[in-house]
């Protein structure tokens, strides 16, 4: 798809912003700002920085990072051009990541479309032995009609104070983000010193200790307490996360 073509189709899933990340290039940035305001979607530009061990999104119009570099060497140059960088599906078979790193990124894609089955607690095991303080997002990879999962699937959300790059950028560096299954079932917002839960009546809350309530009604809060927190359906398959 060219630019335009991306920008109308994400829309027309419903997506408010999506992240444009071709590999190792940032040929497509100069596209983006037209094509976002013709389709009415935030379009943040990166690059998926790619090597044989490891994929890593390097988020922001910071210019092109040398992915022939080593990932410590990604980080570096991200976080000195105000950038962030993301370490991707870090559990996706023959992409899965297999490099060290002295220090850890501050973004994770925790929720890919690999992730097949949410019974499955893998992501969620690396997430804690990687870093339990990486900020977790949600990523689709979606590169072309009929291949990997549509836009939002999952759904990154981001508490955003405007509606372009920049300020999504911020929400994600402060932590400001929740992970759902799709933009249209239950999500898990951390709000101040509240967990609310929406779309999930019937779900389960349950954070590092174990389960801790069952949601009731449409909307539903509870007292936030520190760690990963996730609405679970009754056969513990996850349906939301926030860090």
């Amino acid at each position: 798809m060219t630019v335009p073509e991306l920008a109308r189709f994400a829309a027309g899933q419903g997506m408010e912003f999506i992240a444009v990340t071709d590999h190792n290039t940032v040929s497509h940035h100069a596209e983006l700002p037209a094509a976002a305001a013709a389709h009415g979607i935030v379009l943040v530009p990166g690059q998926e920085l790619t090597i044989d061990t490891g994929h890593a999104n390097a988020l922001g119009d910071i210019g092109w990072v040398d992915f022939r570099e080593p990932p410590d060497a990604w980080l570096e140059a991200t976080e000195q051009a105000g950038g962030l960088l993301s370490v991707n599906h870090p559990i996706g078979g023959h992409v899965s990541w297999a490099t060290p790193m002295k220090r850890r990124p501050p973004l994770l894609e925790v929720w890919h479309w690999s992730w097949l089955d949410t019974h499955w607690t893998t992501p969620l095991g690396w997430w804690m032995a990687w870093d339990p303080a990486a900020i977790p997002v949600g990523g689709s990879d979606w590169h072309r009609p009929g291949n990997d999962a549509l836009p939002g699937t999952p759904t990154t959300w981001a508490e955003a104070e405007a509606d372009d790059p920049a300020a999504i950028l911020e929400a994600l560096r402060a932590g400001r983000t929740a992970v759902s299954a799709s933009r249209d079932g239950a999500v898990l917002l951390r709000v101040g010193d509240e967990l609310v839960a929406s779309a999930a009546d019937g779900a389960i809350l349950t954070g590092p200790d174990g389960p801790k309530a069952r949601v009731r009604g449409p909307l539903a809060k509870f007292p936030a307490a520190p760690g990963c927190h996730r609405l679970v359906d009754p056969t513990g398959a996850t349906l939301a996360l926030t860090g």
